[in-house]
């Protein structure tokens, strides 16, 4: 009797008969990926290009499914060096008639028969206006020629340059996007005249067919200049197209950044905010206020909008935001509302902080009405640090136990006595301190015994000593895992806070100047000693690890990188 043994590493089919190997045939056996499984394993690659363009030289079935990842979203980052040669390839996509009307008009082109391998417009997926707009002025730089002129070594004057890049932008931007098949991502930050001319030219059963399955929008520019009206009015003109055309979008990002003393009319005001209200599911909502506050019917607009998606938001981000007393009300009906952010402070004079009755605040709090979001983060600053600690305040009380994750950039000691009192469950805080905040904290922080992440901040130069230390680490709680911390500490102030800490350390974040062995070493006897820590990141300058200890301390600390924390 015959018993067969598959050798795969080798490819050898053997015959044991007897207790005798005997080879018959070497057989190469592989498994054929299906593109299914293909698509899976490329999606983890989608941030590497070079090995995605190195994938496509495998074969058909590799390039097939390579090609549309690569090809999703191109205007993504900023383009430099050759990579603007990516228009050859648009380009060659385009029909004769308009290959023809480019290069009447001084595009020089290659060979406008040629035709493309893929029907690579038909993969986008995302498109940024001001990369592209950025990207092509470039690539029109580079390939461009003047009228009536063979030298190719002659440069465009900027008449001609600006001249050019819009023929293209108005040929070469409505075609990739008339001719996508499943636009996602749309992030209009420039005066885009490709995008304004589809509005203008196409019908809206064709916008429809561009824009109906757009997931993402942003709506991004600073209007600073002379002609911020007409701009407004774009941004107004695109929004109410939108909004007819698509009421899935599920991430709305709009930050329109105007002069103080130039308002917005409200005539355009209404389609903009109207998007968001005409959403049935929106997730996630970032904006800065643009309207006028003191219309009341443009802030009624604004909140009427929010409490339109209170059934489905989760994550809500507001930068300037100064009618904090009309915000609170809206955030009760937000059941869903998981991630609360404020950036930057709305500057405000006597007239406007008169119009915030703090008495609506208190009757909010008197009240017991619940807001439900688990993470605040407040990004906010301002010369009013009690109205700051007055707003975050009472948000605190009204989320009370469902808080789990605290960030801010100023912190006071009167904020800290909230958060000792109603977040006891915290588990993730992070804080921007100093002296006398510190100080404040350390007894709050000793009875925090849910937290397991800790981000400490020093604002200003915090005086530290050996006692300090102790006081540190004796408060660090037995919960807390992960530390990241940017105080000055010496090596043996680092010994010090290992050897008074309870707490076993699975991640440890330092960003400490002039960094050597003496570190790494007190590291890698905590290391050694509890067994716990397997991440060590670290950040700062004039960092000197010598590659002997490096190499110890690899040996026990599976991850060892320089490491950039967004600093609050």
């Amino acid at each position: 009797m015959e018993t067969y043994n598959l050798y795969h590493n080798i490819g050898i089919k053997a015959n044991i008969h007897n207790g005798n190997i005997v080879k018959k045939r070497t057989i190469y056996k592989t498994t054929k990926l299906t593109n299914y499984c293909l698509e899976e394993i490329f999606k983890y690659l989608k941030d590497d290009k070079p090995t995605l363009f190195t994938c496509i030289l495998i074969n058909r079935s590799w390039s097939e499914v390579a090609i549309p990842i690569l090809w999703a979203r191109p205007f993504e980052n900023p383009m430099y060096g050759n990579n603007i040669n990516i228009f050859w390839t648009y380009i060659s996509c385009l029909p004769i008639e308009k290959k023809v009307l480019l290069a009447n008009k001084g595009i020089k082109l290659s060979n406008p028969k040629k035709k493309p391998l893929f029907e690579y417009t038909k993969y986008l997926k995302g498109f940024d206006c001001l990369n592209f707009q950025i990207a092509l002025s470039q690539w029109v730089g580079k390939t461009g020629i003047h009228q009536n002129s063979k030298n190719l070594m002659d440069k465009l004057s900027p008449a001609e340059l600006k001249s050019k890049t819009e023929l293209c932008n108005q040929i070469i931007g409505p075609y990739l996007l008339t001719h996508s098949k499943n636009l996602k991502q749309l992030k209009y930050d420039h005066d885009s005249t490709g995008l304004i001319n589809i509005l203008n030219i196409y019908s809206t059963n064709e916008i429809f067919q561009i824009f109906s399955r757009l997931e993402t929008l942003e709506l991004k520019d600073t209007i600073f200049h002379e002609n911020w009206v007409s701009r407004a009015e774009r941004f107004s003109q695109l929004a109410s197209k939108l909004s007819i055309c698509n009421h899935n979008l599920q991430n709305i990002s709009i930050s329109l950044e105007i002069g103080k003393k130039k308002q917005i009319p409200l005539r355009y005001c209404k389609p903009i905010l109207d998007l968001i209200k005409y959403q049935n599911n929106l997730k996630y909502l970032k904006i800065c206020e643009f309207w006028n506050t003191w219309n009341i019917c443009s802030s009624e607009l604004f909140f009427d909008a929010l409490r339109s998606q209170s059934h489905s938001l989760t994550y809500l981000s507001l930068t300037r935001l100064s009618q904090y007393h009309l915000l609170l009300p809206v955030l009760t009906k937000c059941k869903n509302l998981e991630t609360l952010e404020f950036w930057t402070i709305k500057e405000q004079d006597q007239d406007e902080r008169e119009l915030i009755n703090r008495e609506d605040f208190a009757n909010l709090t008197s009240s017991r009405q619940q807001i439900f979001i688990k993470r605040l983060i407040c990004y906010d600053h301002g010369d009013d640090s009690n109205f700051l600690t007055l707003v975050r305040g009472i948000i605190i009380k009204m989320a009370n136990r469902n808080l789990k994750e605290l960030k801010f950039q100023n912190v006071t000691t009167e904020l800290l006595d909230i958060i000792n009192l109603y977040c006891s469950k915290i588990s993730n805080l992070y804080l921007t301190i100093d002296n006398l905040t510190l100080e404040h904290f350390l007894p709050i922080l000793s009875i925090l015994n849910n937290i397991e992440t800790l981000y400490l901040f020093e604002y200003k130069k915090i005086s530290l000593t050996f006692e300090l230390i102790v006081r540190i680490a004796k408060s660090i709680p037995k919960s807390l895992y992960y530390l990241d911390i940017t105080f000055q500490l010496t090596p043996t102030m680092l010994k010090i806070l290992f050897e008074n800490c309870s707490s076993r350390l699975k991640v440890l974040v330092l960003h400490i100047d002039g960094m050597d062995d003496r570190y790494l070493e007190a590291i890698i006897e905590y290391t050694l000693r509890y067994k716990s820590l397997n991440t060590f990141n670290f950040d700062g300058n004039d960092i000197k690890f010598s590659r002997k200890v490096y190499k110890k301390a690899k040996k026990i600390i599976p991850v060892i990188r320089n490491f950039k924390t967004f600093f609050l």
